[in-house]
């Protein structure tokens, strides 16, 4: 099975007047667990300060050669990603707004369908 290497982000502002972090961010990486990794270090080195960092969801692609798909988010002040080609340098770095916060079973159904697996 072939699966395209990417990676899909998305941002909730919040907007009350009083809030610690401004910006969340939801990320979703296709790709071996350790560019994975690599990926989300770039991502928190580029947005720092950040906080509510978390681990979402990760699933392993049956069928690729240990090919993840895998969720996480973070807060942040920054509302902009200013050098996306340092996080990943490909057209496969998405804005992609049906990345939002669900439940576990959702994720399961989202990631799914972007890796086009049943």
């Amino acid at each position: 099975m072939v699966v395209r290497r990417e990676v899909r982000y998305n941002k909730h502002t919040d907007t009350a007047e009083q809030v610690v972090w401004r910006y969340k961010y939801m990320v979703a990486v296709v790709n071996q667990p350790r560019e994975i990794s690599r990926i989300r270090q770039r991502f928190i080195d580029q947005m720092v300060p950040v906080g509510d960092l978390r681990d979402i969801y990760d699933l392993q692609i049956p069928g690729t050669k240990g090919i993840h798909c895998a969720i996480f988010s973070f807060s942040s002040n920054k509302g902009i990603i200013e050098n996306p080609e340092k996080i990943y340098d490909s057209d496969n770095f998405i804005k992609d707004r049906s990345l939002v916060e669900r439940d576990d079973h959702d994720f399961d159904r989202w990631a799914r369908t972007l890796v086009s697996i049943s």
